[in-house]
């Protein structure tokens, strides 16, 4: 009898038996990760939205409200836009004004992404800036 080396055919059918139903159970769950990743960027620009007010705020806070330099008057959710450093590309914000109240006042903003059904949204805190009409 000859020493043969190999797999049989059984033994190939379980192996990939077994790697159908590791793939099976293991593609779902990599589906949704573009979901949550999209959901995750949303919020983390809501956050860096609301760190720009702060910060836009404190700049304006040292020039006396006074618009210039490193303070741009915000009055709006729509400014906030403006503070970014890169636009928002693929994202609305709910035009939201902030007309009355001295600087300081806040307001809570929406901000969508995409045109999904129902669209992700987040909020993020607006900070009046613009002297007081």
């Amino acid at each position: 009898m000859k020493n043969q080396n190999g797999f049989t055919l059984i033994e190939l059918v379980i192996v990939i038996v077994l790697l159908g139903v590791l793939a099976a159970i293991a593609v779902p769950r990599f589906v949704n990760l573009q979901d949550d990743a999209l959901r995750s960027q949303l919020s983390a620009n809501a956050a860096a939205i609301t760190s720009a007010m702060n910060i836009n705020y404190a700049a304006c806070a040292v020039n006396n409200f006074t618009a210039g330099g490193d303070c741009l008057a915000v009055d709006s959710c729509d400014d906030a836009s403006l503070l970014l450093t890169t636009p928002l590309v693929g994202y609305t914000i709910t035009p939201t004004a902030i007309i009355t109240g001295a600087p300081g006042t806040t307001a809570a903003c929406t901000l969508t992404q995409g045109s999904g059904t129902p669209a992700p949204t987040a909020t993020f805190t607006a900070v009046r800036t613009a002297p007081t009409p």
